[in-house]
Formats: structure tokens, C-alpha cells, sequence
């Protein structure tokens, strides 16, 4: 290759909130870096991709094929959508794919105007004398003045705060679970591809640092995620599912109050895995149930998202996770929106 390639042992992994669709195939403990001209550029979710060519530079007629952050992330922080155009002369580093030449998760972006846009959580700056431009989403910590206890209509980040709990380490996985998660293949088996949107309980588990909000609809609820702008219905009716009710990838929500807790239990989900942070690739069957539970806490301005799991199939007992996220109401934040193209699979199965 006739980029300079360099390597280092550091972790460029930010926080596991920054990650809802699989970097899996880039080496997160090498760098390289090259200097050449872009030729294409998609500016879309679910990431932004450019090509480059370097064979002014090197000779070399390949295309880099380069992978970067979601377009939320980079809307949230201010960047212009024409950042990058076909013809600017760049310089480019980051992660390289594991298993396609040429192919990268890019790190540091050194654009025309001489600004360096830091593409990934903890990555130091590689050209002294531009200007570094970070592209973290800093959320507040603190308790909002909110007021009543009420969640409804905030606009509620995630956030982790808690501990995970013994089972997370060591999963009590059914034989049949525990065969199909050494088969999985996150690179080419995540359903998450290109602009599939996710089924339950990746929407809630894996979605990064996506916001959430509650809305009122008639008696009902609706968890509106600004990831693939999805609107998950509660029914607060207290009626159970019809018997031919459907499996779909979201399931089917009921919800009741206890107290000041909203508690949703899911089933007839038709969706392939589970998956939460540090456990992916876990075939679920149908019989799935998944209990939800959100308590406000600072009146309102924060609440606890507990989970309780059970599916003989994947399980050999349910699993518990308490405070596996806590969502803080962000008073200044908009609902974005995602704005996904799909290219990501294309690409992906035509190697």
C-alpha cells in the first residue's frame, strides 16, 4: 500500500453509547493514514461515506472506501453538510477493515478549509497546525429544574450510569443460544444494515445516544426513538394481545403505572437477537417477554430504565438488568431528523 501506515497500541472505542451499528470489522488498535482526492461522498445516516482516490499521490488507482460517524452526530455538533465535496484534497486517518483492502473507519479528517474534524470519542489531533474540531455531543448531568415527576414530552437522552450486573459476564444462555452466538458474524449478521430499522429490544438496548420522548396518543402512549425515527405504541388499555395477534419486529407494548413507574411488558416480537452493550448475536425466539420499567427521578428530569428478560429458548433463566441506561431530559434539544440512505448492505454484499 502506498499510504503511510502506522500503529499503536491505544483504544479509540469512545463510549458505548457512541456505537449503535457495528464497527466490528475495523481494527481499532492500527491506524493509517493517506493524503488524496475525493471522488464520491454520501452525507446520509446511518454513516457518512466518501471515497478517495490517492493515485495522484502514490499511483495507486484503488478507491479508499472510507466509513465515518452518523450524520445525527455530525448535524447535532454544527458541521455543514457540504463539509466534504467531490474534488477536495484531503487527508484522512483511521481504523483499516480487518477483511477488505483499502477500506477504513476514519478518525481524523483534515479538510479544505484546515480545520482537522475529530471523527471518534478520545482521538487526538495528528496535524499541528490545523484547527481541531471535535464532534463528542456533550449532554448536561444535571437535574433540569424539572418539576411534577412527569417524563412525558421531554426529550430524554440516554445515559450509562449503572453497573452491570454478574450475568452480563457469563449469560445463562440455553445450548441452542450459546451455538448460535459462537456462529454469529457481527460484520455480515447484524440486521441493523443500511436503513433496516431495528426490532425490539435492539431499538432500546442498541441505539446509541439516540433521544427518546413520550407522547400521549388518545389513551395510549407512543416511545418515539430518534433513531430510524421510530414510534413504538403502548397500549394502556389493559387489554392482553388478541390470539392471533402478530410477531413483528417491535412486538406488542402493554403498559400500566405503578405508582410513578411506567412499566411496559413486550412479546410477539419477531426479531432475531438480543442484544444489549457487551452481549451481542444472541438468537431470541418468539417466546420472548421483555418487562420495561421507567421511574422518574429529580422530578422528572432523569429517569431509570429497568429491564427484566425471559425466553426459554434463548435463557435458562430470565435476566435482570437494573438502571442499564438512565435517560436526562435535555431542555435544548431537538428531535433531529435521521435521514437514512441505503447503501450500507449494498456495499457490504457486493465484496
Amino acid at each position: 500500500m502506498g499510504c503511510l501506515g502506522l500503529a499503536f497500541v491505544a483504544s479509540l472505542l469512545g463510549s458505548p453509547l457512541s456505537a449503535h451499528h457495528s464497527t466490528a470489522e475495523y481494527d481499532a488498535a492500527k491506524i493509517v493514514e493517506a493524503r488524496g482526492e475525493v471522488v464520491s461522498v454520501i452525507w446520509r445516516n446511518p454513516h457518512v461515506r466518501f471515497q478517495v482516490s490517492t493515485k495522484a499521490i502514490d499511483g495507486n488507482e484503488q478507491l479508499w472506501d472510507i466509513e465515518s460517524a452518523d450524520l445525527t452526530r455530525l448535524d447535532r455538533v454544527g458541521l455543514p453538510r457540504d463539509l466534504l465535496k467531490v474534488g477536495d484534497v484531503v487527508s484522512f486517518a483511521g481504523n483499516p477493515s480487518t477483511r477488505t483492502e483499502r477500506r477504513m473507519y476514519v478518525t481524523n479528517l483534515l479538510v479544505r478549509d484546515g480545520r482537522e474534524i475529530l471523527l471518534r470519542g478520545n482521538v487526538q489531533p495528528r496535524w499541528p497546525n490545523a484547527s481541531a474540531v471535535g464532534t463528542d455531543v456533550t449532554f448536561s448531568r444535571e437535574a433540569s429544574g424539572a418539576t411534577g415527576g412527569k417524563f412525558f414530552g421531554k426529550v430524554l437522552v440516554p445515559m450509562r450510569e449503572g453497573r452491570a450486573p454478574e450475568w452480563v459476564r457469563n449469560p445463562p444462555l440455553t445450548a441452542a443460544a450459546r451455538e448460535g452466538k459462537a456462529k454469529y458474524d457481527e460484520v455480515v449478521d447484524d440486521p441493523v444494515l443500511g436503513c433496516v430499522s431495528p426490532g425490539m429490544p435492539r431499538v432500546m438496548f442498541r441505539s446509541g445516544p439516540y433521544a427518546v420522548r413520550f407522547i400521549e396518543r388518545g389513551t395510549d402512549l407512543v416511545l418515539q426513538n430518534e433513531w430510524f425515527e421510530i414510534d413504538r405504541l403502548i397500549h394502556m388499555d389493559g387489554r392482553a394481545p388478541a390470539a392471533d395477534q402478530p410477531n413483528t419486529p417491535l412486538g406488542y407494548s402493554a403498559g400500566r403505572w405503578d405508582g410513578a413507574t411506567l412499566e411496559i411488558t413486550t412479546t410477539h416480537i419477531a426479531w432475531p437477537y438480543f442484544e444489549l452493550y457487551g452481549l451481542v448475536g444472541v438468537p431470541q425466539t418468539r417466546a420472548m417477554r421483555i418487562v420495561e420499567r421507567f421511574t422518574p427521578r429529580d422530578g422528572g428530569a432523569t429517569v431509570q430504565y429497568d429491564f427484566t428478560a425471559t425466553d426459554p429458548g434463548a435463557f435458562t433463566e430470565p435476566v435482570t438488568y437494573e438502571n442499564y441506561v438512565t435517560f436526562r431530559w435535555q431542555p435544548s434539544l431537538d428531535f433531529l431528523p435521521y435521514d437514512c440512505v441505503e447503501e450500507e448492505r449494498k456495499a457490504r454484499n457486493a465484496r
